[in-house]
Order: C-alpha cells, then sequence, then structure tokens
C-alpha cells in the first residue's frame, strides 16, 4: 500500500513540532526537516534517498547533519533527487567548504557521501518501484510538487506552493489519484502574507478544491506552528465535499 508518514509536517519547529520530511519508504525520504530527531541510528543508516523539494532551510534543515552522519558510521552514502538549479543552490550555499564541507568530495570525488540525481520537471523517475512525477509549483524560488504512484494508487503532494493552476492541472489530468497532501500555512487574516510569501491560507486552498474535478482526501500540511490553532480553525469553516484533516506526525497518510 501507497503511503507517507510525516516524520515532521510543520512549515517551522516548535517544541514537538516539526520541520518537513515525509517518509515514503523505509529507505526514501522527501525533504529533511526533521530526520535526525525522528529516526534512529538504524533508521537513519536505512535512507538511501533524499528527495529535496526546494532549497529554504526548513526543508533542508538535517541534511547537512545527515551528511556527516553518514561519513562518521563508516562510508556510507546516499542519492539527492532535485533540480540542477535546485541542486546548486544547495551546493553554492551550504556545502561549500565554508558553511559546512562539500561532501560530493568526502570521503574521495570518486566515492563521495551525497549523489546527487538531477531530475526534471514533468519527467518521472522510479525509486524501488514507486514513481515520482515531478511538478513546478508556484512558491518564491524553484519549488516541486510531486504525483507518487505505486501500482494503481497515487497520491499528489503540492510541496510548497501558493495557489498553483498546474498543480491542479496535474491533479485533474489523473482519476487515480484520490488523496493530495496540499500545503496550507497560514490563518485567512495573514492573505496578505501568504500570498507575498507564495504559500496558501485556508480559503485560498478552498479556491484551489474548488477547481478539482474528482474527488479527493486532502490532507493539509506546513502549518506555522505557533499558528496551528487558528489555521485549523480557519480549515473547519472550509465548505467542500472533500473530507479535509490536518496531517498528525507519525500518522500514515494512505490513498483512501
Amino acid at each position: 500500500m501507497l503511503s507517507i508518514v510525516p516524520l515532521g509536517c510543520y512549515g517551522s519547529d516548535l517544541e514537538n513540532k516539526k520541520c518537513i520530511s515525509m517518509l515514503v519508504t523505509p529507505s526514501t525520504v522527501i525533504d529533511t526537516g526533521s530526520i535526525m530527531s525522528s529516526l534512529d541510528t538504524n533508521q537513519l543508516l536505512g535512507i538511501k534517498h533524499i528527495i529535496i523539494t526546494h532549497s529554504h532551510f526548513d526543508h533542508i534543515k538535517n541534511l547537512p547533519i545527515f551528511a556527516d552522519f553518514m561519513l562518521s558510521l563508516g562510508n556510507h552514502s546516499f542519492t539527492v533527487y532535485t533540480t540542477e538549479n535546485i541542486m546548486a543552490q544547495i551546493m553554492g550555499n551550504i556545502f561549500n567548504d565554508l558553511i559546512w564541507p562539500d561532501f560530493t568530495k568526502l570521503p574521495t570525488k570518486k566515492n563521495p557521501t551525497i549523489k546527487f540525481r538531477p531530475i526534471n520537471f514533468d519527467k518521472p523517475f522510479s525509486i524501488e518501484g514507486i514513481e515520482f512525477l515531478p511538478i513546478e509549483v508556484n512558491h518564491v524560488v524553484e519549488s516541486l510538487g510531486f504525483i507518487i504512484k505505486h501500482n494503481n494508487e497515487a497520491i499528489a503532494y503540492s510541496g510548497d506552493t501558493g495557489i498553483c493552476q498546474n498543480f491542479v492541472d496535474h491533479v485533474n489530468r489523473d482519476p487515480s489519484i484520490k488523496t493530495i497532501c496540499w500545503e496550507t500555512s497560514f490563518p485567512d487574516r495573514l492573505e496578505k502574507l501568504a500570498t507575498a510569501s507564495k504559500h496558501l491560507t485556508p480559503s485560498q486552498l478552498a479556491g484551489e478544491l474548488a477547481k478539482i474535478n474528482h474527488p479527493c482526501s486532502i490532507h493539509t500540511f506546513h502549518l506555522k506552528p505557533n499558528l496551528e490553532d487558528e489555521i485549523i480553525a480557519d480549515i473547519k469553516k472550509i465548505e467542500s465535499p472533500m473530507k479535509i484533516t490536518p496531517m498528525k506526525q507519525k500518522r500514515p497518510i494512505t490513498v483512501s
């Protein structure tokens, strides 16, 4: 069964609320906001595939520490899947031998800890039998959403995005999608801030849901943890035939 386990599902860290990391299989995770605080040593060593949606800190927060962990525990390696542009942002600003060592050269260039695999918008790729279709979404930096498929099951994952017709179009073209993970970062009263930062409020999410042409269950994520209660109160006001459920950490999201 296709599922996503939110290790962290918030748009920041606060107390026990953690930044974004979505476990797709025991070896594959989307984003690294909270993997180091959510998995034990053996589970971390099992991570071999990391998909990065974009370069913002809350989504790559644990990537440098994870690279150090993998190297220091005995020459382990993993692959990072993202676009060439996002890869360049991460390498130029993090793994630049100033902020953090370049783990694409450690322990050696021929045997690096981090191996990058470039991916492209609308070009599917597979990891251990699961297909990922990268979708360009509407954020302040280049950012990816995904259609995730296994056998006849499919989940749409928005990544960080504001209002995005491209994401809606991809969902509408694929009636096998019955589950959508859709970011909702700010309460309605902060709509100007959400729009400027290219995130969604519950009212804006409602407008997006009205465009979807087949029934789906909706799981909201990336809520700002200090505003969670207010965002959820606004979500409850949405009038939609679709069931809307805020994500909970460690509670699997499965195909409806």
